[in-house]
C-alpha cells in the first residue's frame, strides 16, 4: 500500500513532466516513472490500472475498457508539498545521471536543424524522423552494451561513423530553456577513427585559406549577413555548406577553426535557450569595399508586427536583409527556377536584386498587404510574362522581424481576370442573381443539403462555394469548353440530375460593352431540350467533370506512417479556428486570457467590432507565446486529440476524409479533432503526405471550412462531416467559408 509520503514523492515526480490536469497516454506516464526509478514492481502493483486505483487522488481511468489514456488530477496535499521546491528544481534532477533514463519525444528536444545536419554528416540517406528513431535505437544499444557514459553533466554515446571514418557521438544535456522539454540533444564529431579507415582519409590538422578566397568569402557573407551584428555560427555554416564551401578542402577539421582563420570573424561562446552556442560577428575589412553599406547599422527600429492589417500603413524601410531573413528553402526555389531558365545564378546578385526590387516596390506603393503578410513583385518573370512575387511574413522568433515565406513562380491562368479561385466564375461570366442561379441548379440536381443546419439563413451557401471552386479547378484543367466561333461556352458542374445524367452550365456571348465576355443562360443535360441539343451540336466530346485523385494515397490514410504536426502554426497562427470554450478551459490559470475570450464571444459583426476582436486575438497570441507552460498545455491536448483521431481511422478508414485545396491546387486528408467532447469533433486537422513517406499536419480548419473542401470531390457520407452535424464553434469568422487555407 502506498504511504502518504510515497504518494507525495510520486506526485512531485509526475507534476514535473505533466504539470496540467488532463488526459495523457498511460505509456508516456509509465515511461516517466521508470526513468525516475519507479517501476510497477517496486510500487507493489501488477498493472498501471491497479496503481491508479491505489493512487486515486491523482489518477483515474475514463472507463473500464480503455487502458491507453489516463486522467491526471491535482492533489491538494501533494501540491502543498511541491510549492517550496518547484522553483529551484529542474524536471530532470531526479534521474539525470542514472542508468534508468528512457528517451522519448516527450522528454528530449531534438531540433530539425540538428537532425538534418546529422544525416548530412553521416551520409546515411535518412530523413529527420528516421534519424531521430536511429538515435533512440543507438542510445538504447549503448545503455545495454555499457557504452552510455555520464561525465560533466552530460551523457555521451556512439551513433555511427562518417564516410571519412570519424566517429560521431550523441550528447544529452539538461535543457535550460524554460520553454521546452527536460533534455536537449546535440552531437559531436570526434577524432576517433574506425580501425578500417585508411590513413590518407584523415584531414590535416592545420590548413591555409588563400587571400583571394578570403576576399571572395567576405563578399559572399556580407551580402547575406550585415557586419557588426551577431549570428548563430550554425546559420553561417549552413549558408557556406549549401553553396559548396567545403572546409576540409582547405585542411580544416572543424567549421569553427575554419571561420576563425578567415580573420574577419569575432566569435563568442554563449548559452541561448539553454543550449551552448557560438555567436559570430563579421568585422568590416577596410581594404574590401562592401556592396551595399553592409557595415552600417540601421537605426530605424523594425516593429514586430502583431497589430491588425488595418494598422499597417507602411512596410518596413531599410535594406531588405537588415530586417528580413532569407531562409535556404525559399531562396533555393528561386535559385532553381532561375537556373532552370538558363540564367547564371549568383546568390549575392540575387539577394541584391530582390532587395532593390523591394525598395522600388515600396517607393511605388506596389507592396500588397494580406493577412499581415507583405507581397511584392521582383524583376524576374514567370513563364507567362508576369513578375515573380515574394511574400514576407512576420517572424515569431528572436532576431530579424520578417522572413521570406513564399516565392510565387507559378503562372496564373490569363483567361481569368482574378487569380483568386473563389472569384474566377464571376470574372468569366455574368450570372445574374446568385439566388436564382443557385436555386435553379439545386432544383435540377439530386436532392442534397446545401446549407449547414446551424446557418441562420438558408441560401445554398455550400452550393455557392462548391460551384465557384469547381469552376476554378476546371479552368486549371482546361476543361471549360468554348466553341471555335466563340458563340457558345459550357462546363460540367460535376453534379447530376435524378437520372444521374451530368448537369452542364451554358453561356452565350455577353454584350460588347459588358464587364465579362460571357453571360449565363441556363443548365442542361446532354441532348435534352434546346440547350442540351446546342451543347451536343457544339462539343464532341462533351465537357468533362473535374478530376482530383491521382494516386491511392490521396484517398486513404495509412495509420502505420508517422504524423508530424506544425503546432505553432495551429496554436498561434490559427487561434481563431480553435473553439472559444476550449481556449477558455485551457486558460484556467490566466484571468486576462479568460476575460479576452469572454469579450470575443460577445463581439458584434460590424467593422469596428471585428477590428477590436482581431486586436484581442493578437493579445491572446502574445500571452501564449510568452507562457511556455500554456503553449505546452494546449499542445498536449491537441496531441491527445490526434491520437484519438488515428484510432478512429484504424477502426473506420472512412474517418479520414479526402479534400482539395483550390488555392494551392493540392490534395490532403482531414482527421477529426475532438477537443472538448470525444464524441463530437470541433475542428479538422489537415494532413499531407510528404516526399519522405510520413504525414505533415499542416493546419486546422473549422468544420464548415472542412466540409466545403471535402464536398468538391463527392457527396459526403462520413460519420462526422455532414451539413446536419457541422456546428461552427467559432461563429465570429465573417468570411470563414472563403478562407479555406
Amino acid at each position: 500500500m502506498l504511504t502518504n509520503e510515497k504518494k507525495t514523492e510520486l506526485y512531485n515526480c509526475i507534476m514535473k513532466q505533466f504539470p496540467d490536469p488532463g488526459l495523457y497516454r498511460v505509456s508516456r506516464v509509465g515511461e516517466w516513472l521508470v526513468t525516475n526509478g519507479y517501476s510497477l514492481e517496486q510500487l507493489g502493483c501488477g498493472s498501471f490500472r491497479e496503481f491508479a486505483e491505489e493512487f486515486s487522488e491523482m489518477f483515474s481511468f475514463q472507463d473500464d475498457d480503455n487502458n491507453e489514456f489516463i486522467e491526471i488530477k491535482r492533489w491538494q496535499t501533494g501540491e502543498k508539498n511541491m510549492i517550496s521546491s518547484i522553483e529551484t528544481q529542474h524536471p530532470a534532477d531526479s534521474f539525470f545521471g542514472s542508468g534508468s533514463i528512457i528517451l522519448n519525444d516527450d522528454i528530449i528536444e531534438m531540433t530539425q536543424q540538428s537532425l538534418y545536419a546529422l544525416t548530412k554528416i553521416l551520409a546515411n540517406g535518412y530523413n529527420v524522423q528516421q534519424m531521430k528513431q536511429e538515435i533512440y535505437r543507438k542510445f538504447d544499444e549503448a545503455k545495454t552494451n555499457g557504452k552510455l557514459n555520464f561525465f560533466g553533466e552530460r551523457y555521451t554515446f556512439p551513433i555511427d561513423y562518417c564516410p571519412d571514418g570519424l566517429l560521431v557521438n550523441g550528447i544529452i544535456t539538461k535543457n535550460l530553456s524554460p520553454r521546452g522539454k527536460s533534455l536537449y540533444f546535440a552531437f559531436d564529431k570526434t577524432q576517433m577513427y574506425r580501425t578500417s579507415a585508411p590513413e590518407y582519409r584523415k584531414p590535416p590538422q592545420t590548413g591555409v585559406i588563400p587571400e583571394a578566397d578570403k576576399v571572395m568569402l567576405y563578399k559572399m557573407l556580407t551580402d547575406y549577413f550585415p557586419c557588426n551584428k551577431q549570428y548563430h555560427m550554425a546559420a553561417v555554416s549552413k549558408f557556406l555548406s549549401d553553396r559548396g564551401i567545403d572546409r576540409s578542402k582547405y585542411g580544416f577539421f572543424k567549421m569553427k577553426e575554419f571561420l576563425a582563420e578567415l580573420g574577419f570573424m569575432k566569435m563568442e561562446d554563449t548559452v541561448l535557450g539553454g543550449v551552448p552556442q557560438v555567436m559570430i560577428t563579421i568585422i568590416p575589412r577596410d581594404d574590401i569595399p562592401l556592396t551595399a553599406d553592409a557595415h552600417i547599422e540601421r537605426l530605424e527600429p523594425i516593429r514586430r508586427v502583431t497589430e491588425s492589417v488595418a494598422d499597417m500603413s507602411s512596410a518596413p524601410s531599410g535594406r531588405l536583409t537588415d530586417f528580413c531573413n532569407l531562409p535556404i528553402k525559399p531562396m533555393g526555389i528561386l535559385e532553381k527556377y532561375l537556373h532552370d531558365k538558363g540564367m547564371k545564378v549568383d546568390f549575392s546578385i540575387v539577394v541584391r536584386s530582390i532587395s532593390e526590387d523591394y525598395d522600388r516596390a515600396r517607393a511605388e506603393g506596389s507592396i500588397r498587404v494580406h493577412d499581415n503578410k507583405l507581397i511584392f513583385p521582383v524583376r524576374y518573370l514567370k513563364e507567362d510574362g508576369t513578375r515573380i512575387e515574394l511574400t514576407l511574413k512576420p517572424s515569431t522568433y528572436e532576431g530579424k522581424r520578417w522572413f521570406l515565406y513564399y516565392v510565387d513562380t507559378v503562372p496564373h491562368d490569363r483567361s481569368s481576370h482574378f487569380n483568386d479561385p473563389g472569384r474566377q466564375l464571376e470574372s468569366f461570366a455574368f450570372l445574374g442573381s446568385w439566388s436564382n442561379f443557385l436555386t435553379e441548379l439545386a432544383a435540377k440536381a439530386v436532392d442534397e443539403e446545401w446549407d449547414f443546419s446551424s446557418a441562420p439563413i438558408k441560401n445554398h451557401q455550400i452550393l455557392m462555394q462548391y460551384i465557384k471552386y469547381t469552376f476554378s479547378r476546371l479552368m486549371r484543367e482546361k476543361k471549360v469548353c468554348i466553341s471555335q466561333d466563340r458563340q457558345f461556352a459550357a462546363f460540367n458542374t460535376g453534379l447530376a440530375d435524378n437520372h444521374y445524367d451530368d448537369i452542364y452550365a451554358c453561356f452565350l456571348p455577353n454584350d460588347p460593352d459588358s464587364g465579362t465576355e460571357w453571360k449565363f443562360i441556363g443548365f442542361c443535360t446532354a441532348a435534352s431540350g434546346g440547350l442540351g441539343k446546342q451543347l451536343v451540336n457544339y462539343f464532341n466530346p462533351l465537357p468533362l467533370p473535374p478530376s482530383y485523385f491521382k494516386r491511392n494515397e490521396d484517398l486513404f490514410f495509412d495509420h502505420t506512417k508517422q504524423l508530424h504536426t506544425d503546432f505553432e502554426h495551429i496554436i498561434i497562427d490559427n487561434i481563431k479556428r480553435l473553439p472559444l470554450q476550449f481556449l477558455y478551459d485551457q486558460f484556467f490559470d490566466n484571468a486576462e486570457a479568460r476575460q479576452l475570450v469572454e469579450d470575443i464571444r460577445v463581439c458584434g459583426r460590424d467593422r469596428e467590432e471585428l477590428e477590436r476582436r482581431d486586436g484581442m486575438y493578437a493579445r491572446l497570441k502574445d500571452i501564449i507565446r510568452e507562457n511556455s507552460r500554456l503553449f505546452m498545455r494546449i499542445q498536449n491536448r491537441l496531441k491527445d486529440s490526434i491520437e484519438l483521431a488515428r484510432k478512429r481511422v484504424r477502426w473506420n478508414y472512412k474517418t479520414a476524409v479526402p479534400s482539395y485545396f483550390p488555392k494551392r491546387d493540392s490534395m490532403s486528408l482531414m482527421l477529426p479533432l475532438a477537443l472538448q467532447d470525444e464524441s463530437r469533433p470541433d475542428v479538422a486537422l489537415v494532413v499531407e503526405l510528404t516526399r519522405s513517406g510520413s504525414y505533415q499536419g499542416q493546419t486546422i480548419l473549422t468544420l464548415p471550412q472542412a466540409y466545403i473542401d471535402a464536398r468538391l470531390m463527392c457527396r459526403i457520407t462520413g460519420d462526422w462531416l455532414t451539413p446536419s452535424q457541422v456546428v461552427n464553434t467559432n461563429s465570429t469568422e465573417p468570411d470563414e467559408l472563403e478562407e479555406t487555407e
